[in-house]
């Protein structure tokens, strides 16, 4: 039962870790919006997200973000490139004459060659009137990513490194479309694309609406995630289903402790006490009725370790969150979530923000962070399904939050359905928010020494 118990206590973990700050992937719903503004067509065979984009794809989507298709196709202006297609050419042709893109040689432009993270960053830049041909250049084409992450163009969900495809280039281009011109005359470039008339008014409206909105609810996220030190209290309320039977119930009443360093994660403490109610079915135990199992739940985590005592079992692990999450920028996942993994973005009349986020963005997330936990596929096989938020602020900022989430775990070949809901209620913040550690925790056993 090593394997099962370790899987559920991380994945679990996750899972709350997901809720309360859901923080790539498969971006279809950027494809959606950028095609419903006419900036993004696909191909015969769809939007082929998967693969890697061409100079030549790359070249059209640049064109269009800065709202000259009308004009490319029109004029078909002339290159000395000998190897870009027919439908290539007013794009092309259009950059070239620009100035604000060369060939690969003095005959060839490599239409076909794949475009990289830092070509597209540099695409985009000059797209938001940043230049790295002036002499007193904002960017040099070396440190496009980095500066594109500065200006918010760049973010932790929307780049990989390791791979870059039309999935990226798409979530890429959404995210610029919300980001204001160097100029600043305009709050974002769909305003600006509007009113150059580029994109069709009626068409952007939606999307003009969800980026006001955004970043005013990111600058809500933004404060909440600058308060490092939290008090809350958290319930958590779970049904599982086992191979589709309903086989446990589970509610929690706790309370959460948080002192994070968002300098070295490790450095951080975490402190949770609370009551467990599980209601296992009978189906699953052989018994004449449910089984009713009610335990204390106290949680530590500090300097790398995780200690965890439940039902009188006491057990600890190394977690490192330095290690998992060495890949990413965290002060600016600190500072704002990513537009990119929002499906829909509301706020009513009492002012409570209602988000739901993409659960492809959220599946290779979880994932990614199994995997540099140790958990494999051979472990656990993870899936999100959905992940629906309302956030309600008091006093500028964030008071409590709510989730509703369904995600499938297969573990052992076991599959499981969890249905989560949770409350996050911030009591405090700020330095009287003080954790002690636990006097005992040198009986802690550790979790490699259980048996399978």
């Amino acid at each position: 039962m090593k394997k099962f118990y370790k899987s559920f206590i991380v994945g679990a973990a996750l899972s709350a870790a997901v809720a309360v700050n859901a923080s790539a992937a498969d971006f279809t719903n950027c494809a959606d919006a950028l095609n419903q503004m006419g900036l993004f067509n696909g191909t015969e065979a769809g939007y082929e997200l998967d693969r890697a984009p061409t100079r030549g794809e790359a070249a059209t989507m640049l064109v269009r973000l800065l709202g000259k298709e009308t004009e490319a196709l029109e004029k078909n202006y002339k290159t000395p490139f000998t190897d870009v297609p027919d439908w290539a050419k007013p794009y092309v042709g259009w950059l070239y004459r620009n100035k604000l893109t060369n060939g690969t040689s003095d005959t060839t432009y490599s239409t076909s060659s794949n475009c990289t993270a830092q070509m597209y960053s540099t695409f985009l830049l000059r797209t938001l009137g940043y230049s790295d041909t002036d002499t007193n250049p904002d960017f040099t084409y070396n440190n496009a990513i980095e500066f594109a992450q500065q200006k918010g163009i760049v973010d932790m969900a929307n780049y990989n490194k390791d791979s870059f495809l039309r999935d990226n280039v798409v979530a890429m281009s959404y995210t610029a479309l919300a980001t204001q011109p160097k100029d600043a005359k305009y709050d974002n470039l769909l305003d600006k694309l509007v009113e150059d008339g580029a994109i069709d008014s009626t068409k952007a409206k939606p999307f003009q609406d969800k980026f006001d909105l955004y970043n005013e609810y990111a600058q809500l996220v933004e404060k909440n995630a600058s308060m490092t030190d939290k008090d809350a209290d958290v319930k958590v309320g779970m049904s599982v289903k086992m191979n589709n039977a309903s086989v446990i119930k589970m509610n929690m009443d706790s309370n959460v402790k948080t002192n994070m360093n968002l300098e070295q994660f490790d450095k951080s403490k975490f402190l949770v006490t609370g009551d467990t109610e599980i209601v296992v079915d009978s189906a699953l135990t052989g018994e004449d009725a449910d089984t009713t199992i009610e335990t204390q739940i106290n949680a530590y985590y500090a300097d790398g370790i995780y200690y965890i005592n439940s039902a009188g079992q006491k057990i600890k692990m190394p977690m490192s969150f330095d290690d998992m999450l060495a890949s990413l920028d965290m002060q600016t996942l600190s500072k704002k979530e990513p537009i990119s993994s929002i499906d829909t973005l509301s706020k009513d009349s009492n002012g409570t923000y209602s988000v739901s986020y993409s659960a492809n963005y959220l599946n290779t997330t979880v994932n990614d962070l199994l995997a540099q936990v140790g958990m494999t596929a051979d472990d656990i096989n993870m899936s999100v399904d959905k992940v629906n938020m309302t956030i309600t602020p008091e006093n500028g900022q964030i008071k409590n939050m709510t989730a509703d989430m369904v995600y499938t775990m297969d573990v052992e070949g076991q599959n499981m359905v969890l249905d989560m809901n949770l409350d996050y209620n911030i009591l405090q913040t700020g330095s009287s928010v003080v954790i002690t550690a636990p006097t005992d925790l040198d009986t802690y056993v550790d979790i490699s020494s259980l048996t399978e």
